[in-house]
């Protein structure tokens, strides 16, 4: 069957072991009933069957699609990964027992009112790698997947316009990043916005400051990178700026912005390549099914920012593509993965009684 996919996608491959910082590791994964019965009826020894016992769990309410979870050791680890990274259970009962998350992970096949496409998630290191790589515009190509598709997008021509759309205007290099959300906003959505330089810089970086402070403390995944950038910036632990505590930490983000860019001037194209490809897997702007095509590109300026904001402030001591790539791959676990771009939306949305329209100084930071 052919699918629309990345340019890149043909090349990609799971590094399995090699990983520094496995997919395995951090965050819940949920498994169904006909998964779950399937993997504890295998044929396998005594001592791997107590390993799959205390590795499967019960969910408190099972349904058919989230019957059980994987249950992780004191580090955030999947039990069933082994010291060398490679999947015990794959090795020991081979890939077909594996769960659908586990053995199609980062891939996400769907159909889309009738076309069918394959995306790969940014919250795998290999992707982002893979992103790093090559310096063109995303670009996207037809190819054969055996599979069928996973589940369907019902979406109208319209709202499959917009989105191809959407991804043509950010991957246009004619114009710098900022200007190409504004044109997208104004050409799509309708959305014009503030003219108030100041006082949107100032309530944009309010609002990066406590998206993460809010994601330090709760986000096991993507945490402790989010309390670096704080201390980074000097605003840990601080519930609310003031004006002078705003004006100073964008003095201190913009400098800081100024020298990892300078030291790194590959991350302009690499920042447009992951736009475009966190949109394409999330079909932006029909993201998770909604209509609200405003709410939805004002989450992403906030998701664009906030990314930028967190990398910033973890790679002004770090040197390596490869450290940018595992925080941009956590980063990307939590965005793509949880319900942090609709929280990142409605942040934004609280705060627009101060100066509405901000989104255009959040996307310029």
């Amino acid at each position: 069957m052919k699918y629309t996919v990345a340019d890149y996608y043909p090349t990609f491959a799971c590094k399995c072991g090699d990983c520094r910082d496995s997919c395995c590791v951090g965050w819940p994964v949920t498994i169904g009933k006909e998964e779950y019965e399937r993997i504890m009826a295998s044929d396998c020894p005594p001592e791997y069957r107590e390993e799959l016992k205390n590795a499967l769990q019960l969910n408190f309410a099972p349904d058919e699609e989230r019957y059980a979870h994987i249950v992780h050791d004191k580090h955030g680890k999947c039990r069933l990964q082994r010291a060398d990274g490679l999947c015990g259970l794959q090795l020991t009962l081979g890939e077909e027992v594996l769960p659908a998350v586990c053995r199609l992970f980062p891939r996400n096949r769907r159909e889309v009112g009738g076309d069918r496409e394959c995306a790969l998630s940014m919250s795998c290191e290999a992707v982002v790698e893979q992103l790093f790589s090559s310096r063109e515009p995303l670009g996207f190509i037809k190819t054969e997947i055996e599979e069928a598709p996973l589940f369907p997008i019902d979406m109208s021509e319209e709202q499959k316009y917009r989105c191809r759309r959407a991804e043509e205007i950010m991957s246009d290099r004619s114009q710098r990043i900022p200007e190409r959300f504004a044109r997208m906003g104004s050409e799509l959505f309708g959305c014009s916005g503030s003219e108030d330089e100041a006082g949107g810089k100032l309530e944009s970086v309010r609002l990066l400051q406590k998206l993460t402070q809010d994601c330090s403390g709760k986000n096991r995944v993507a945490g402790s990178l989010c309390g670096e950038a704080l201390t980074c910036f000097g605003v840990e632990r601080k519930e609310k700026l003031s004006r002078s505590e705003a004006e100073e930490l964008l003095q201190r983000y913009e400098e800081a912005k100024a020298e990892v860019l300078g030291r790194r001037p590959y991350w302009t194209e690499a920042a447009d390549r992951l736009l475009v490809n966190h949109m394409f897997y999330n079909s932006f702007p029909h993201v998770g099914g909604t209509s609200d095509g405003e709410r939805a590109f004002t989450g992403l300026c906030a998701v664009y920012a906030f990314a930028k904001f967190v990398t910033v402030g973890n790679m002004l001591h770090r040197e390596t593509r490869e450290e940018a790539a595992d925080v941009l791959a956590k980063l990307g676990r939590m965005i793509e993965h949880s319900d942090f771009k609709y929280r990142a939306a409605q942040a934004y949305r609280r705060q627009q009684e101060y100066c509405p329209g901000y989104w255009k100084q959040l996307v310029s930071l």
